[in-house]
């Protein structure tokens, strides 16, 4: 079993992943001065760089290679995490043993990639922190997400309401990730 480090100040670990362990393991796959922006620019973010038409990192070895968008899990800079899903970065807002994100794809009409609806579809989406696995936003598998802490599970099964709590669900969220410190697993 993985125990969590507590410290906050390295973790997450700024770099880009290629897998939820190595995220979770704080090993990134690639780091910033890896990384080539295709287009001549000095400075730039790891967020910048993930938006670039072509993405491009120097190997062990100093060479210039080419990385697939869709071989990164996603990436973390100065804190913040972005996963990878359905072709686009998606920002996860708390980060947490169970973190919390909008998973958001704009509504695209009459086949013109430039003119976008107002509309989005949008999730609001779990991630489990434990194994990797994404979950909708909703009190079921908020339930399930919960069951190790007994207490926060049977309070959280009391209210009565599927309204109530729907509308408790993200101070309940707080709680446990309060009671549940996330960080590096060491074993």
């Amino acid at each position: 079993m993985f125990t969590l480090a507590q410290n906050p100040v390295s973790y997450p670990v700024d770099g880009v992943y290629s897998s939820f362990e190595a995220f979770r393991n704080g090993k990134p796959d690639l780091v910033k001065s890896q990384l080539i922006k295709s287009v001549q620019q000095i400075e730039f973010t790891i967020k910048q760089w993930s938006t670039t038409e072509n993405l491009f990192y120097t190997d062990a070895q100093g060479n210039k290679q080419m990385l697939g968008r869709d071989s990164i899990w996603g990436f973390s800079e100065s804190g913040v995490v972005h996963i990878f899903l359905g072709k686009k970065f998606h920002k996860i807002h708390t980060l947490g043993q169970i973190s919390y994100f909008l998973e958001s794809y704009p509504v695209i009409r009459n086949m013109a990639p430039v003119v976008t609806d107002t509309k989005a579809a949008s999730y609001y989406r779990l991630l489990d922190m434990e194994t990797g696995e994404l979950y909708d936003y909703n009190p079921e598998s908020f339930l399930l997400l919960i069951e190790n802490d007994e207490a926060l599970h049977a309070e959280f099964k009391a209210i009565s309401s599927a309204k109530a709590r729907k509308k408790k669900l993200y101070s309940f969220l707080e709680r446990y990730n309060k009671a549940h410190p996330f960080g590096i697993r060491t074993e």
